[in-house]
C-alpha cells in the first residue's frame, strides 16, 4: 500500500521535472546529430539613421587637399572591446565620428550638409565621392558605422543599454552581452521592439525553437533594438506540476473510496 502511494507521488514529479528542464533549454527541436547544417543567412543591409555616428575618411591625389576634409567632424577610430558605451584609448563611442542629426543630415567641411539617413554606408560613399570629384582630384571616401547600440531589459542577469564597436551582431550575442538568461526567464515569450528605417515592429521570439536561427530579421540585431525578457511564473509549482498534482489527488481519492467500499 505504501509503495502505491509512493509511486503516485513520485511519477508526476519526475514528469514535471523533465518538462521544466525542456522549457529551459534553447533550440529543443534541433536534430539529434553531432553536426547540424543550417542554410546560409544573408546579411541584411544596415541603413543610416538619425543619431548614428559614422567614421568617414576622405582621400585624393593631393593628400594636403584631402586633409582639409578630414580635419573636421570628429573623425576617430575607436578601439573598444566592451559594452556600456565606453571606448578604449580615450575614444568614446558616443562622441566619435560624424553625427547624423535629427534631420538625417551630415555636416562635412567644405561640402556642407549631406543627406545620409536611409542610405547604406556604400551608398553614402558613392554620394560623397560624386560631390567631392569637382574639387578634389582622385577623390575616394571611406564610410563605416562606428557603433551598434541595443538595449536588453527584464529577466536577464545584467540588463542595460550596450554600445558595441561593430556594424552587426546577433540575437545570441546580445543576450550574451546581458549575461544570458537565468532559470527564472521565459524562453518562449521574448519581445524585440524595433524602430528602424522608418518602420516600427514588434517580434516575438521563442528560444526553444530553431526558427530563430533561420530568420535574418530577428537573428540579426538592428541598431537601437530593445529586447525584453519576461519572468517565469514565480509560484512554487508550474502549470504542469499543478495539473499532475490535481490528477494525483483525484486518483488517491478514488482509490480510497474503492478500498473503503471493498
Amino acid at each position: 500500500m505504501r509503495k502505491f502511494y509512493y509511486w503516485l507521488i513520485i511519477i508526476p514529479l519526475i514528469i514535471s521535472s523533465c518538462t521544466s528542464q525542456k522549457q529551459l533549454r534553447y533550440f529543443n527541436d534541433l536534430p539529434d546529430s553531432a553536426v547540424v547544417h543550417l542554410p546560409s543567412l544573408k546579411q541584411q543591409p544596415r541603413y543610416i539613421q538619425e543619431g548614428d555616428r559614422l567614421q568617414i575618411e576622405i582621400g585624393g591625389s593631393d593628400p594636403t587637399a584631402a586633409a582639409l576634409y578630414n580635419n573636421y567632424g570628429g573623425i576617430g577610430s575607436p578601439n573598444s572591446t566592451g559594452g556600456g558605451g565606453g571606448g578604449a584609448g580615450g575614444q568614446n563611442l558616443e562622441t566619435a565620428g560624424f553625427l547624423v542629426d535629427l534631420d538625417g543630415m551630415l555636416e562635412i567641411a567644405y561640402l556642407g550638409k549631406v543627406k545620409a539617413s536611409g542610405l547604406t554606408a556604400a551608398q553614402l560613399k558613392e554620394l560623397l565621392e560624386t560631390k567631392l570629384k569637382p574639387s578634389l582630384k582622385g577623390a575616394v571616401a571611406s564610410v563605416r558605422f562606428i557603433q551598434l547600440k541595443f538595449t536588453v531589459l527584464g529577466e536577464v542577469r545584467t540588463p542595460g543599454t550596450y554600445v558595441l564597436p561593430m556594424q552587426r551582431t546577433t540575437f545570441l550575442d546580445a543576450l550574451g552581452a546581458a549575461g544570458d538568461l537565468p532559470n527564472t526567464a521565459k524562453r518562449h515569450e521574448i519581445r524585440v521592439y524595433r524602430d528602424y528605417n522608418g518602420q516600427r515592429t514588434i517580434f516575438k521570439v521563442d528560444l526553444r525553437k530553431m526558427d530563430l536561427l533561420n530568420d535574418p530579421d530577428v537573428f540579426q540585431i538592428r541598431h537601437n533594438d530593445v529586447i525584453y525578457v519576461q519572468q517565469r511564473d514565480s509560484r512554487l509549482f508550474s502549470d504542469e506540476t499543478r495539473f499532475y498534482i490535481s490528477m494525483l489527488t483525484l486518483a488517491i481519492g478514488l482509490y480510497a473510496i474503492f478500498v473503503r467500499n471493498k
